[in-house]
């Protein structure tokens, strides 16, 4: 912890530098009404009382009235310069928003947060789109822990990148991946609990499957959050779709319901459970791209594909001589990606990661697979060295 957290009483719960052990104390410290820390421990803090002190001294009041000065709530909005390697970064922010979402009916300003993350996010795939691909696909691909949370993130990145390609106003865009971000509000535990449980969901868990989209936006309704198309998608975003052939023809709001509907259908295709093996990238296309009972291409699924490649970064594949890579990148035809090889023919670990583009004569892509066929931790900041960056000519 980088800082110390106290109960009501101003008791010591943790201290700074100690570590949240198991996954049962930290549903201790998420079942409690409140948390404090001390104000001087956190960067908020340290900006409101700068602020209290400029604005202080500005009207030349006495130190006595100090406190009348002092808004950590104001200070709070100022966006902290982001730190650390890009995995580092994705994490903040995979930790601030299962923060966020586990405590949302005690959070002030939820709908401000929400908005503050996603410009973080924006950020971030700005700022490194191709890494930041590989890294949210193969986390969400290889991890059965906090499954809800990073689910989430992975489909709020993927609506903002689609959001040229479907002309979305900022506005749209934004309302789209907050929704992306918050769509699982009223199941956050219980998907968490869904990715390691090994038998189907009970009638009770079914329930809450069936109404999360509708509870969901109730709640976040009654937390102050007031963009309607933001809460009309959560609502819909798990009922049947009918309409035009062509997406841009579509009103906003059924528009924006399709485009996260499809883009959780993908990523939950290749996401592992307990309960079975995640798909493969190539089914995951094709429950998207041609959907069970249509005839014609959806989309959104297509417009994946050109943005993803058939086999997404962070997914793997063997290759045409025998070995086993992990994909990096998009290559300049969705079949050829760029690829990182991480087992040898005899399906050996090898001691270093080699680049290969599977576009070259023996390295063509044979077959996808699933993550969990796959037993191996890859190096995460020595792929992202690994990848090419820029445009590929």
């Amino acid at each position: 912890m980088p800082f110390t957290l106290r109960d009501e009483g101003g008791q010591i719960l943790l201290a700074k530098g100690q570590k949240i052990e198991t996954q049962l104390q930290l549903q201790g410290m998420r079942n409690r009404p409140k948390i404090f820390v001390e104000i001087e421990q956190t960067g908020e803090g340290v900006r409101a009382v700068m602020a209290g002190l400029s604005e202080l001294n500005r009207v030349d009041a006495p130190i006595k009235d100090f406190y009348k000065f002092l808004n950590v709530k104001e200070a709070s909005k100022v966006v902290e310069k982001e730190t650390g390697t890009l995995s580092q970064r994705w994490g903040d922010v995979e930790s601030k928003l299962g923060g966020l979402l586990a405590s949302f009916d005690t959070t002030s300003d939820f709908q401000e947060k929400i908005y503050a993350l996603d410009q973080v996010i924006l950020r971030l795939l700005n700022q490194d789109p191709t890494g930041s691909q590989f890294l949210l696909f193969n986390r969400s691909i290889t991890h059965f822990e906090g499954y809800s949370v990073l689910h989430s993130l992975l489909c709020a990145a993927l609506v903002n990148d689609l959001a040229i390609t479907f002309s979305l106003t900022n506005e749209e865009r934004r309302s789209l991946a907050c929704a992306a971000l918050t769509m699982n509000l009223a199941m956050t535990h219980l998907q968490d609990l869904l990715a390691q449980q090994k038998t189907p969901p009970s009638p009770v868990q079914r329930k809450v499957i069936d109404t999360h989209a509708s509870v969901g936006s109730v709640q976040l309704a009654k937390v102050g959050v007031t963009d309607d198309d933001w809460l009309k998608v959560v609502a819909l975003h798990h009922s049947p779709q009918s309409g035009p052939d062509k997406l841009l023809e579509w009103p906003r709001l059924p528009r924006l319901v399709k485009i996260l509907q499809t883009v959780d259908r993908y990523t939950a295709a290749m996401s592992p459970r307990k309960s079975r093996s995640g798909r493969t990238a190539r089914d995951s296309v094709r429950c998207v791209v041609l959907p069970v009972g249509e005839t014609k291409h959806d989309e959104v699924g297509t417009s994946l594909v050109k943005l993803l490649g058939l086999s997404p970064p962070g997914t793997y594949v063997t290759l045409a001589n025998g070995e086993t890579a992990v994909v990096v990148r998009r290559g300049l035809k969705p079949a050829e990606p760029w690829v990182a090889v991480v087992l040898n023919r005899a399906g050996q670990l090898i001691a270093e990661p080699k680049l290969r583009d599977s576009s070259r004569e023996g390295f063509g892509v044979q077959n996808t697979l699933a993550a969990t066929a796959v037993k191996i931790n890859v190096n995460m900041e020595l792929m992202l060295k690994l990848i090419p960056r820029g445009v590929l000519v």
